[in-house]
């Protein structure tokens, strides 16, 4: 590749496109499908802005048929205006066999892209750039995108671009459950944010927390946050009715529950040791804030004592559930007891 040739990250193409600044043929790879959609979209809604009129066609690299791509390369349709613009998409690049890519970059060698009622889009899901086509004409002409996978920083930034799109304010705390419950997936999250706009039409512009867990869970239906929140608050009898609603929707599996309590505990002693230390609290995980100072607050409601003996209790539980003696719910509840109430900790 040409060391003049700057490859383009997700935020320079969105921006790009919305300034109309958009090349003849632009080479987009990347691991995350859905930034790809996503990419395409805002093509798609920009030449609608412009009331252009687009004829798009769209390929696949598994059993390309070239003779009709080539036709579509290279006749605009019949009773069609010269303004009309002719859109070639082809997905999955990287399928394309290899004996076969010859053709394909025969046929971008004696294309013209000098005229400006053509676009061609080619998207490849690898890590890398593919092997498989020849880049000097998509130098010379086009744009090279890419697309990794995206961090939950960059997943951040999406989520309040996207609402900010909708003329609503998402707060941290919001985004870091809508994250978690997602395990930062960005078509899901796009998903359920369409979902809540929808829900929330135009009187509301404030997305919180309890938006983000009603919308995903239901008003009624508890959820693990609340769990291990009411867990760490000390709210036995809460806890035991969010923990039998999770049970009885088949949420959570009984270890993923202990799991998450565990967790919970292990920052709660981080705390309890570390108090004014925020880095050590939050440990690898970079959690927010908010939840941080969470934490400290219920850390104050255990003595270290108690964190201490917390270990054996979880220990027992995650054996009683492997080994399936006891129904699960009656072993998580027996849990719950034993770490809210501080009577119980004097009997390990």
């Amino acid at each position: 590749m040409s060391e003049k040739q700057k490859i383009l990250d997700y935020f320079t193409i969105q921006q790009e496109i919305g300034h109309n600044l958009i090349k003849p043929i632009f080479l987009i790879y990347g691991e995350d499908s859905f930034l790809q959609y996503t990419i395409l979209e805002q093509f798609k809604t920009q030449f609608s802005r412009q009331k252009k009129q687009v004829i798009y066609e769209t390929f696949y690299g598994e059993d390309l048929d070239f003779r009709l791509l080539a036709d579509s390369l290279y006749n605009l349709p019949l009773g069609f205006a010269v303004e009309v613009l002719q859109c070639v998409i082809i997905k999955q690049l990287e399928k394309i066999k290899n004996h076969q890519a010859q053709k394909l970059d025969t046929l971008m060698e004696n294309l013209s892209l000098e005229q400006s009622n053509r676009l061609i889009l080619l998207f490849a899901n690898t890590k890398k750039l593919p092997e498989n086509i020849n880049l000097e004409k998509i130098e010379k002409y086009g744009s090279i995108v890419a697309l990794p996978k995206s961090n939950r920083a960059q997943i951040r930034q999406l989520i309040r671009k996207k609402c900010g799109a909708e003329q609503k304010v998402i707060t941290e705390e919001a985004i870091y459950y809508l994250q978690n419950i997602t395990d930062n997936d960005a078509g899901l999250i796009s998903n359920e944010l369409e979902k809540l706009f929808c829900f929330l039409g135009k009187s509301e512009t404030k997305i919180t927390k309890d938006h983000i867990l009603e919308n995903m869970y239901g008003v009624q239906g508890g959820n693990i946050f609340e769990l291990v929140d009411a867990i760490g608050e000390r709210e036995t009898n809460k806890a035991i009715n969010i923990l039998r609603k999770l049970l009885n929707n088949d949420e959570y599996y009984p270890l993923q529950i202990l799991a998450m309590i565990n967790r919970q505990f292990r920052l709660i002693s981080r705390a309890k040791l570390f108090p004014e230390d925020l880095k050590v609290i939050r440990g690898d995980t970079k959690l927010p804030l908010f939840l941080v100072q969470n934490i400290i607050k219920q850390s104050q409601k255990y003595k270290l004592a108690e964190l201490k003996k917390s270990y054996a209790i979880l220990l027992d539980i995650e054996i009683k559930l492997k080994t399936g003696l006891l129904q699960p719910g009656m072993v998580l509840e027996q849990l719950i007891i034993q770490l809210t109430n501080g009577d119980n900790f004097n009997s390990v």
